[in-house]
């Protein structure tokens, strides 16, 4: 993950991405790209987070934002969640939320860890947090940002997380035993047809998480194995010579590993796959019918231990390590009731977050300018 992707998580796990400064009142209309109750967001903050975003979707879905119609979703989704972000930070200051300095030195603390290197469990303790130091500040400098700013950006964060957890999370009802049994019953049933479409009576987001949920039960009840893999991508429209060099880069790359070279070390310096490659190859169980039908054949059939050829996905060029096999089991509701009843209430929360900020937008005055960012 870069140093850009490291922030932008950071922050976002903790609900604390950079929103748009409130205080320049003065800005001009062709600055901004929109006005929440006459707060402006800013043309330059918003051009940072999408290129943020594009960057991260660019690694992790090539060629997703070569389609002008995903780009301009992007785009959208883009302002529309810096708006939602201000209008917390609004009714936050409305509420009299406090913010104390200890909360923002914590939140600082928290983030300057995400960028911590990834063999800091190996250095003495001031090493690691030295290093972590200068990879943060040199983000903050490459966004362009003093720490005066982005303290205040974070209060502003850690204001919209308070008033959530006070006024949303507080209020959400814990599902009963019952409710999360009625729920897992359906997930067995679904699992058990075979089916690919959630049962009736969903909304359509209550059907997507019924799937993931479904998918994640599926995961630990499946027979399954624990894969790691080294990717050398090829893009969609390689020539036969790019595809050559990376079969060849990949080749050269299963020589190494099989002459000792430790898989861990080579993923993290190797492999463009920028989810793994920090967890040294690591991609997590996986289960029949769900990766490409190469990489499955081969990950079932591989004994531990052994390092596959180069198998060839949509991807690119994959080796792969199995570290671990686990037969099929039927799914144990006394072993997934406390995971699922925490799903079904973070369902309910979302839920009662969105209800929240849409109440929000109907008691404001919210003007776009889209434009201005084109």
């Amino acid at each position: 993950m870069s140093a850009s992707n490291k922030l932008r998580a950071a922050l976002g796990a903790m609900l604390l991405w950079t929103g748009a400064a409130g205080a320049a009142g003065a800005a001009r209309l062709e600055d901004t790209v929109a006005f929440v109750n006459g707060s402006p967001i800013l043309l330059s903050e918003y051009r940072k987070e999408l290129a943020t975003s594009m960057a991260y979707w660019r690694k992790t879905e090539p060629g997703a934002l070569d389609d002008p119609e995903n780009l301009d979703k992007l785009r959208k989704s883009t302002l529309e969640e810096m708006i939602n972000r201000e209008l917390l930070y609004q009714e936050g200051v409305k509420e009299k939320i406090k913010v104390r300095d200890r909360d923002i030195e914590n939140g600082i603390e928290e983030i300057k860890a995400r960028f911590a290197p990834e063999d800091a469990k190996d250095l003495p303790p001031g090493d690691a947090d030295a290093q972590a130091e200068k990879a943060f500040d040199k983000q903050l400098k490459s966004d362009g940002l003093t720490m005066a700013q982005f303290r205040h950006r974070l209060s502003k964060q850690i204001m919209a997380r308070k008033l959530i957890d006070q006024d949303v999370r507080s209020t959400v009802q814990q599902p009963s035993e019952k409710e999360v049994r009625a729920y897992f019953d359906k997930v067995q049933a679904f699992l058990a047809s075979g089916s690919t479409q959630p049962p009736g009576g969903f909304s359509p987001d209550d059907a997507q998480a019924f799937l993931e949920i479904a998918g994640q039960v599926k995961a630990v009840s499946s027979e399954r194995v624990r894969v790691s893999r080294i990717l050398i991508r090829t893009l969609p429209n390689a020539s036969v010579n790019e595809k050559k060099r990376a079969l060849e880069t990949a080749q050269a790359i299963r020589k190494k590993l099989l002459d000792g070279a430790s898989f861990a070390e080579v993923a993290r310096a190797q492999s463009e796959d920028p989810e793994s490659a920090p967890r040294g190859g690591d991609i997590g169980y996986v289960v029949r019918g769900v990766a490409p039908p190469a990489f499955e054949e081969a990950a079932f059939s591989l004994p531990v231990g052994q390092i596959s050829e180069p198998i060839q996905t949509e991807e690119g060029y994959n080796i792969i390590l199995v570290s671990e096999k686990r037969a099929a089991q039927s799914p144990d509701f006394d072993k997934l009731k406390d995971d699922m009843g925490r799903f079904l209430m973070n369902l309910r929360f979302q839920k009662d977050l969105q209800a929240y900020v849409k109440k929000l937008r109907s008691k404001a005055f919210i003007k776009r300018n889209l434009q201005a960012a084109r």
